[in-house]
Order: structure tokens, then sequence, then C-alpha cells
């Protein structure tokens, strides 16, 4: 992280710069007689395509130091000449890589596609033409070039060029890009013109160059520096990739360049000849070996011309295509259009083609995905609706109710899912009589809620209308029977209480039977043969019981969501509930069935309930 950080100072760029010049230097002048090969001149095509013109700056400083120190260059003008003459020399790959513009391609220098492969030749033929200008003609007598300098120069630097692009992806070093728009002093075509007339006039005179031409190439070459960049480079990412074209490349331009140097590397190292005399051979080897790679390079360059078209700018475009969003059908005919533009008939095109399919297939399962959302929505909110209702026909003023009914009571109901099938009412029937309920409906959801609703008003109208409960609960059965409510049914315990006397009489309809605790004793079942659960048949007798209800008596009433509480290995019980009660007989109804509520959830270890759990107690005062 720390390094990758400094390359963003400009003063590590320069002093980063100077010490690779440095170290070049020395092995030059090592490996190579009388200092002919200017090996550090190879590093300016990666230090200005990758560091941009600070590095060059660091480079020009020693490079200079260097010719001054050990080649005799002590004439002032000619020193602030060859300063300039580097920086522009230095300078250009970067400014040429930012201006020159194949099919509106801008981009970080890199090796991506055959276009920016051809964009760097490009730059390296102007290069090579620079520097002879610069070395062989106007500086002959000090840093003149011979042509195996050239070769291994250009050689060398290229295959420093493509291992600085990966080591710069490989580590996200991010590349110098321009950061500024400088002003534009002259027409935009006239910079253009200024360059390509450097140019011309650098190839007429090229064998015969003089102070004066050289000083105008210099000039419009500076000119054309000052050219602004475009707008849209200034978009462009500063973190190079390593792609597939790089690797097949890279790979390939290694081995064809670098075989000769490691063969001249390795005898030398051995002593299998006098590395003078060695050299002097090998170089004259190279020149021949440059005929043979300029044989083989325009097939190579045909060749990956081929692996650009049919392979890597296919697969490209694949990818930027698949990188945009889809989320309706105007987005899929976007990409149809665009993926039909790829028009190579090989397996990226069978590859598109199913990509395609699967982008239908997705934006297909997109919309039915956000068709059954909004269902589930409107669903959601449905039931959440028919909990609220359901909520509120449950009563819990238990405390205003037993105002000057010699009573206390106390319901609790909590439903497995949004609504329940479970219920609890109570309500008073006259001066002397109250009656109440509990019970349970078959199933689960807004169905199920329904018929408990519809139960609940039933049994409150009948049971204020009759008198006999076996009959106020015949009438109500025969009406839910009516209603063919299909597999539903509903079991139910109907009481009503005498708050003066205690006389408690009651009907159970398919219902657990409940507890009831007698003067000082324990809680224990109210033991009565249950009838048959309502809805199950037309003009069913339902029989009534009575009993006597004291002072302090307490009548436990609940659902089989109670008992049946599942822990995972085992259902909670009747036995467990008797015993929890008894625990608590002696504490308020309300801490009673707080307790029970409590001792469920512990059973179950805090678990998501599979049934509706409801509970109701009464007790005489």
């Amino acid at each position: 992280m720390i390094s990758k950080e400094l390359f963003k100072s400009r003063k590590f760029i320069v002093l980063f710069s100077m010490a690779v010049n440095i170290i070049l230097i020395l092995i030059g002048s090592f490996w190579f007689e009388s200092n002919s090969m200017h090996l550090e001149l190879s590093i300016i095509l990666l230090l200005s395509l990758l560091l941009g013109p600070f590095s060059i700056l660091g480079f020009a400083i020693v490079e200079i130091v260097y010719w001054i120190l050990f080649l005799d260059m002590s004439n002032v003008p000619t020193i602030l000449l060859s300063f300039t003459s580097l920086l522009v020399l230095g300078i250009m790959p970067w400014k040429l890589w930012y201006s020159l513009n194949y099919k509106q391609r801008y981009g970080i220098p890199s090796l991506n596609s055959f276009y920016s492969f051809f964009k760097i030749i490009d730059i390296a033929l102007v290069m090579v033409l620079l520097t002879y200008l610069f070395f062989n003609q106007i500086f002959n007598l000090t840093v003149s070039l011979n042509l195996e300098s050239y070769f291994m120069i250009i050689t060398f630097g290229i295959v420093l060029l493509l291992l600085g692009i990966g080591l710069c992806a490989k580590f996200n070093i991010a590349l110098y890009t321009p950061t500024v728009q400088f002003k534009e002093y002259i027409p935009e075509k006239l910079y253009r013109l200024f360059f390509i007339s450097a140019l011309i006039l650098l190839i007429v005179t090229f064998r015969t160059p003089n102070v004066f031409c050289f000083g105008l190439i210099l000039i419009l070459l500076i000119i054309y520096l000052f050219k602004p960049f475009d707008e849209g480079i200034f978009k462009i990412n500063s973190v190079g990739k390593i792609t597939i074209f790089y690797n097949l490349f890279f790979s390939i331009f290694l081995i064809i360049a670098l075989i000769p140097t490691i063969l001249l590397i390795s005898f030398t190292i051995i002593g299998f000849y006098n590395y003078y005399d060695f050299a002097s051979e090998f170089f004259n080897y190279l020149l021949i070996l440059s005929g043979f790679l300029l044989a083989i390079f325009i097939p190579l360059l045909i060749y990956f011309l081929f692996l650009d078209n049919q392979l890597i700018r296919p697969i490209n475009q694949l990818s930027k295509y698949l990188s945009e969003e889809i989320n309706d059908d105007d987005d899929l005919k976007r990409l149809v259009v665009n993926l039909n533009s790829i028009t190579v008939s090989n397996e990226i095109k069978s590859l598109s083609e199913s990509l395609l399919n699967m982008e239908r297939e997705y934006v297909d399962y997109s919309a039915n995905l956000l068709d059954v959302t909004k269902e589930k929505e409107r669903y959601e909110t449905e039931l959440k609706l028919a909990n609220e209702i359901q909520h509120a026909m449950i009563p819990t003023d238990f405390e205003k109710f037993d105002d000057n009914n010699n009573v206390r009571l106390w319901g609790l109901m909590k439903a497995a899912r949004e609504v329940g099938g479970d219920f609890y009412d109570y309500f008073k029937i006259d001066e002397d009589h109250i009656g109440f309920v509990i019970g349970d409906v078959s199933g689960k959801g807004v169905a199920t809620s329904l018929i408990m609703v519809k139960s609940m008003t039933l049994i409150r109208d009948y049971v204020c209308h009759y008198s006999d409960l076996s009959e106020a609960l015949h009438e109500v059965n025969n009406e839910l029977c009516k209603d063919d409510i299909g597999d539903l049914f509903v079991g139910c315990w109907l009481g009503k209480l005498n708050t003066k006397t205690g006389v408690l009489s009651y009907v159970n309809a398919g219902h657990k039977n409940p507890l009831i605790k007698k003067n000082d004793g324990d809680f224990e079942f109210l033991d009565v043969k249950p009838g048959l659960l309502l809805a199950g048949m037309e003009d069913m007798h339902y029989e009534e019981n009575v009993i006597h209800l004291n002072h302090d008596d307490m009548l436990f009433l609940y659902t089989d969501g109670v008992t049946f509480a599942n822990d995972g290995n085992g259902l909670y019980g009747e036995e467990r509930l008797q015993k929890i009660l008894n625990q608590n007989k002696d504490n308020e109804i309300d801490v009673i069935l707080k307790s029970v509520e409590k001792d469920i959830n512990e059973f179950c270890n805090n678990h998501e309930l599979v049934d509706d759990t409801t509970m109701l107690i009464i007790k005489m005062n």
C-alpha cells in the first residue's frame, strides 16, 4: 500500500526516475565498451507513458549530469539545448498517447487490443526518428549511437514498457494521466499541422540535418507539446488491467526479443568467449536477426489483428454489453442490438446468443417476480388489516368488565401467523348473568379468521337469545352448516355464569376440558365428555352441564396451542400445564396467565409457535 501511494507523489516520481536512470547507466557502462550503448535510453518509453512528464524531468537531470561528467560536455548552450531536447524526446510519447485516438478509444497506456499495440508501435517509430536526429546528428561527437544500439534500445525499451504495464496492473498502481486542461493558444488543427511538419522535415533531412533544421524541428515539437487535451481524456480510468491480448502478445514478443540477449549473457558468464570480441560478433548477428524479425513482423501484425477482430474485441464487447444493467424490455432490446453487432461467427457468437437467452429469461423472471412481489405485498397488507380487525374483536377491557359483576377475568391470544382461528369472548347477558367462550377454528389463514368472526358473532347473539346453552349452540351449529364452510370446523367451550349465585352452566363442543380450582385446592381438569365440533353436522344435540363456583374459585380455559406447543423433541402437554398453574395458584389471575405464557416460551426455547395460543381465566370474588 505504501509503495502504491508513493507513485501519486510527483517528487517521488522524479527521484524514482533518477534512480532508475543511474542504475541503467551503471549497467550499460559496465557491460558495453566505450559507453556506446546508452542502455538508459531504453527506459524513456516506460517512464514517459506510465509515470508522465515528471519522470522525464528526473531522467533528463541525471542524463545531463552524466554527459557533463563523463562525456566531456562543457558548452553551456549545448547543455541547455541537450536538456531541452531530452525533455521533448521524453515527454513526446506521453503526449502522443493521449493525443492519438484510434477509433475513439481513449485510455491509459496498455496492451489490451490490436489498436493499442499499433499505437505503441507508432510512438516507438516516432521515438526512433527523434532519437536518431538528437543523438546521431546534433550530438554526434559526444553521444552518437550505432545501429546495434538502436536495435537493443528499442527492443529492450518495449520489453520494459510491457513489464511496467503488467506490474502497474498487478499492484494496482495508478498511472500518471493528464489532470489539467491547458489553454488553447492556437487552433487545434495548427497543433497537428506543426507536428506533421516536424515529422516531414525530420524525414526529409534525415541523412543531412543541420542546426537550423534541428532548431526548427525542436520548436515545432515544443509547440505541439502545448496542445490542449480533449475533455474525454479526463474521464479515463488511471489503473490498468491485465488482459488476454496482453498476456498473449507479451509472451510471444518476449520469446522472440530476449533469446539473443539471453544467449549473450549466458556465453559471457560461463566464459566461452572473450566478452568484447564476442559482443562485436553478436551485434553483427543482431543485424541479421533484425532482418529476420522484420520479415516475420508483418505476418505477426496480421496475426494479432486477426486475434483482435475474432477474439479479443468480441470478448471486450461482450463484457461491456453484459455489464450494463437490464431492467425492462427497452434495456433488453438495446442489449439485442449490441450483441447483434458482434459479427464474428465462432464460439463467442454462440456464447453471446446463449447469454442473450439468459438475459431474456432474467427479464421475464424479474417481471414475474415483480408481479409476485406486488401480489405478496397486497396479500400481506390484507393480512395485516385482517389481523387488526381480528384483534379489535377480541375484548381486553378486563378491569372495566369486572366492575359490579362479582368476577374477575383475564385473557390472552397469540396467533401463530398474521391471523389465526383461536378466539375468546366475554359479554354481559343480563343483570345477573355473564357469558364467556373460548374456541378454535381448524386451519389457518384468512378463511379461518372469517369463520372465527362469524362464530363469535353467532354465539354472542344466540346466547343472549336462548336461556339454555345447548339450544344456543344447536342454532349456531346449524347456521355454520348452512354456510357450507368446507373442511373447517369450530371447537368451543361455552359458559354462562350467575355472578350472584355462582351457578355455572356450560357446554363443551369438541374443545379441550378446562381446569378448575375449588376452595383452597389445586387446579384439576373438569372432566366432561365433549360434544361434536360445530359445523360438522346439522341438528346436533349438545348437552348442558352445571356446576357451582364459590368465592376464590377459578376456571382456566385454553386451546390446544398451549398443550401442543413443541420444542422439537416433544409436546408441552397437560401435565406441565397443570403443574405451572398450581405453582402460581395463589397469584393474581393476570400473573397466572403470564406465568403460563413464559413457561411455554421457555419450553419452546423462544422458537416460533406452530399453532395459535389462547387462554382465558375466570375467578369468583
